[in-house]
């Protein structure tokens, strides 16, 4: 995914914002607060994928919630990208078919996921199951909860960095 966001398109206007003063912090206060967020959103939703799937689907080692876990947590991730590719733009615009590395990079991912529970070898080596297609359902909605999130963010049009400070200009001497 990562190599998806960088190699890709670069949004609208990026080239003509100036470049972050060296004494402005890299990750600002309200990016922080975000991020913090985000990940307080993927920390729930995963573990209550697992602590429901221990009672829903019991199993002596409790693999399936593990799978489930790692599952939704893997969804939770892909589902960031998507939404971090534009800070402004809503995934459901359309922007992101123009980002041909990036899809690649989601299909590959998606490909992963699936097969990281689906194939023999893979399943032993990472000691996961088999999931049905209740239990899919279940991991892609809970993680597809951070779309809403982000695109609630985006509608609000809550903004997560600072404006450039302009940089000190030296004294003429």
């Amino acid at each position: 995914q990562a190599i998806g966001l960088g190699y890709g398109k670069p949004r609208e206007g990026l080239m003509e914002v100036p470049p972050r003063p060296k004494e402005q912090k890299i990750i600002p206060q309200r990016l922080m607060t975000w991020l913090v967020t985000v990940g307080l959103v993927m920390a729930a939703g995963t573990l209550g994928v697992m602590a429901w799937a221990t009672t829903a689907f019991p199993s002596t080692d409790g693999v399936i919630a593990q799978t489930m876990g790692v599952t939704t947590f893997a969804l939770f991730r892909l589902f960031s990208s998507l939404e971090t590719a534009d800070e402004t733009e809503s995934l459901f615009s359309g922007y992101i078919f123009g980002n041909r590395p990036l899809l690649i990079a989601t299909g590959l991912s998606v490909l992963t996921i699936i097969l990281a529970t689906e194939l023999g070898f893979l399943q032993n080596f990472l000691k996961t199951v088999s999931l049905t297609g209740e239990q899919w359902l279940v991991c892609i909605g809970v993680s597809a909860s951070l779309i809403v999130v982000e695109e609630v963010k985006k509608a609000l049009k809550v903004k997560t960095g600072e404006r450039p400070v302009a940089a000190a200009v030296p004294a003429a001497a």
